[in-house]
């Protein structure tokens, strides 16, 4: 295992649209939905809900949905690419919905490099449907594996055939963790930045009050104020319960069956979830083609990790 040490900070801007059985184009209610979030310097195609390319040109498609089996549906943005066969696919964390300053810079680095990009709310998040009562990591992590099955077709994955490199932010770090345990055909390399996995068991309800933790358990849901900046985050009953059911960090050395690339960034000024999250979970992984980088202050761009992932070629499947 590599740890370096980098400084330098992160933040930048992104939205999409698809056409098949298994899309709708946004509502007239959608607030999202009507232009992008700026003018690309490439002028690629900018897609508006009154207006939709045939056939599909290359651009940025704001607010699209992806209709679920159980009749809920996910809203996701997506840079279209039609002759480039890599795909990012950025999962925010816990406070944030799909459009956030982080989501914007991984989209512009796309853009510039010729990447398709997609980006989700969360079930029960954002413009996505759903109950956050009924939001857990399972259902997160099967959301982000129908996705991947579901949208930018023309990715085939190259030769290794592994469809997309998965950008996780706090708890989307710890989804991809699980996307890449469940299939890993769909894993091309995992960029964690802040991963925090088994944070609601390690981090969270260690620390809870008993008060708390007995409101969470009994009336279902509480907004939670964490870490110095006071961050809120909506906790529920379901996310705990479902949380231990889901954790990634407790059979030691190589317990976890992840042979893809890996790159973690960490800061060590982060006061929500320490830095030894990311050594902890490196440490688990058991492929030898992990690096650990520990910037002092913020994160630094992600830009040379998803670089990494996609030039070196191993595949993600069970070691």
């Amino acid at each position: 295992m590599k740890i370096t040490t980098i400084r330098s900070f992160i933040f930048l801007l992104p939205t999409t649209l698809h056409t098949t059985n298994a899309f709708l184009s946004p509502s007239s209610s959608s607030p999202s939905s009507t232009t992008s979030h700026y003018v690309p310097k490439t002028q690629l195609y900018m897609s508006t809900r009154f207006k939709r390319p045939t056939p599909r040109e290359n651009g940025w498609y704001p607010t699209q949905y992806l209709n679920l089996p159980d009749g809920h549906r996910i809203a996701y943005d997506e840079l279209y690419l039609a002759t480039s066969d890599d795909l990012v696919v950025y999962l925010p964390n816990l406070a944030d919905g799909r459009s956030n300053p982080t989501s914007w810079n991984v989209e512009k680095f796309c853009e510039r490099s010729s990447k398709n990009f997609i980006v989700a709310d969360w079930f029960g998040r954002g413009d996505s449907t759903g109950k956050l009562m009924e939001a857990t990591l399972s259902r997160w992590t099967d959301d982000t594996i129908t996705l991947l099955d579901s949208v930018a077709p023309h990715v085939s994955g190259g030769a290794q055939g592994r469809k997309a490199v998965l950008v996780g932010s706090g708890v989307g770090g710890w989804v991809a963790v699980l996307v890449a345990l469940k299939r890993p055909d769909l894993v091309k390399g995992i960029v964690g930045l802040g991963v925090d996995p088994d944070f609601t068991e390690d981090l969270l309800w260690k620390e809870l009050p008993q008060d708390t933790k007995d409101e969470i358990m009994t009336a279902g849901f509480k907004e939670i104020e964490w870490g110095a900046k006071k961050e809120v985050y909506p906790i529920t009953r379901g996310l705990i319960e479902d949380g231990r059911k889901n954790l990634v960090l407790r059979g030691g050395p190589k317990s976890l069956p992840i042979s893809c690339p890996v790159r973690l960034i960490h800061s060590l000024s982060d006061v929500e979830v320490p830095a030894t999250t990311s050594l902890r979970l490196a440490e688990c992984i058991a492929g030898d083609n992990v690096v650990v980088n520990v910037p002092k202050f913020g994160l630094g761009t992600p830009y040379s990790a998803i670089k990494q992932c996609f030039e070196s070629g191993t595949a993600a499947q069970p070691a």
